[in-house]
């Protein structure tokens, strides 16, 4: 049993460490696992992940001796994160529910259901359209000049990492609601800088994709879209005194500049009466 810290009283941080620890002992068993259990059924895995493959490339091949089981073994840690994700939230929650109210404690099955949910749809989402279209574009290009072998290592490779990618970005809704509900961002702030978020999308699936332009763009759109999602849903969960706060500092910085700027035009106006004042003079 993990001991859960109780915030009403200050806690030194060992006791969050010691927390911390055991926590991430138990989900590490629950991965192990399943793991376990994955790598028993990996043909399984193996042959769904190959089924995106065009036909033309489905004779896969090896070229060290140790390339199919390195391969096995990440397919089968993969498929473990997927199978273990709700024992994964739930452990995030509880680490950092002692810190809630008691109203916002109550929402951990929320919590643990939506950020499942979103896993599995980033997954999907990758291996249904993402991967089938990256993979024709990338295995196409050169096919004119080159021939192209492809091999189990770098194959389930892309693939792994394209699906676990897309899943984890994919939590991007669910960390603003976590962030805003500590005070950390506001949806002010969020709707005010959603031409950087735009361009921070981009560069992230550039980031996490091939450097090809198919898949980055389905990747970054979809990015943003769960961006304004979650700046939507941020508000449900919003402190309204953090959004008065926003507003209060941004009219303020607002006033400031607007100062600044008249006293400039001001100094300016100034110096140049001075120079015509010299100059008549």
């Amino acid at each position: 049993m993990v001991k859960e810290i109780d915030f009403k009283e200050k806690i030194p941080i060992t006791h969050h460490l010691i927390e911390l620890k055991n926590r991430l002992v138990h989900v590490g068993l629950v991965v192990a696992l399943f793991f376990g259990v994955c790598f028993f059924f990996v043909d399984f895995l193996l042959l769904w992940l190959e089924d995106p493959l065009p036909k033309q490339y489905n004779d896969l091949t090896f070229i060290t001796p140790t390339e199919p089981f390195f391969t096995a073994m990440k397919v089968s840690f993969m498929g473990s994160i997927f199978i273990s994700m709700p024992w994964i939230l739930y452990h995030v929650w509880g680490f950092i529910a002692p810190g809630l109210k008691v109203k916002e404690k109550k929402i951990t099955a929320l919590f643990v259901a939506f950020g499942t949910i979103f896993f599995l749809f980033g997954g999907l989402f990758c291996y249904f359209l993402v991967v089938p279209l990256g993979l024709k574009f990338l295995l196409n290009y050169g096919t004119t000049w080159w021939k192209m072998q492809v091999t189990i290592g770098f194959y389930f490779s892309f693939v792994v990492k394209m699906i676990l990618a897309f899943a984890f970005a994919f939590q991007t809704p669910l960390i603003m609601v976590l962030l805003t509900k500590f005070g950390v961002i506001n949806t002010v702030k969020m709707k005010l800088y959603r031409k950087w978020a735009f361009l921070g999308m981009f560069g992230l699936a550039a980031v996490l994709t091939p450097p090809d332009i198919i898949t980055q763009l389905l990747l970054a759109f979809p990015l943003y879209a769960l961006y304004e999602f979650g700046v939507i849903v941020s508000r449900f969960f919003e402190d309204p005194k953090n959004r008065e706060l926003a507003f209060k500092q941004m009219k303020a910085e607002a006033a400031a500049k607007k100062a600044a700027k008249e006293a400039a035009q001001r100094a300016a106006m100034a110096s140049k009466a001075k120079k015509k004042t010299r100059k008549a003079s």
